[in-house]
């Protein structure tokens, strides 16, 4: 099988990442478009295809700077455990089962990002109880048609 060759350096992936992390921080007032950004940093620009510990640190990243910007919201860890869980698969799958057209991709970002939604659930959960869920499940799975060109664009061999 043939595996992806990252077509970005490390500069460029590094200050995609710490962008995204800060646009999480100030996007905090408007849980929407911070939960979109999200996703598209856990799924997408955190992937590092030559790396699965920066993927996992850039998604730990994501998950704590959600948590910490949160005010009603469990601040234990079950957000960056889940994003790393998730982003791992997602690095696992953009690595060896690659797609080649943007439809395969974007139901392969529409699973992963469900897998995501009730991982960070469970996970926030299990960390600190009950807790509500709001409409962030709903914001992601909506903008999935722009999260998932952005990443598709960022991922996609040739991509640039």
């Amino acid at each position: 099988m043939k595996r992806v060759k990252s077509l970005r350096n490390p500069l460029q992936r590094t200050a995609a990442a710490l962008a995204a992390c800060l646009g999480l921080i100030l996007l905090a007032p408007w849980p929407g478009a911070q939960a979109v950004l999200h996703a598209a940093l856990v799924l997408g620009i955190a992937l590092d295809p030559e790396s699965a510990l920066l993927t996992a640190l850039w998604a730990a990243a994501g998950g704590w700077a959600v948590e910490g910007t949160l005010r009603l919201y469990p601040h234990y860890g079950g957000t960056p455990w889940a994003d790393m869980s998730v982003a791992l698969l997602a690095w696992w799958m953009i690595r060896d089962l690659p797609v080649g057209s943007f439809k395969g991709w974007l139901g392969r970002q529409a699973l992963l990002g469900a897998l995501w939604i009730l991982a960070v659930h469970l996970a926030v959960r299990l960390a600190a109880g009950p807790h509500l869920w709001g409409w962030t499940w709903a914001w992601i799975l909506l903008g999935l048609p722009f999260w998932g060109w952005l990443t598709w664009r960022w991922q996609r061999p040739g991509g640039r």
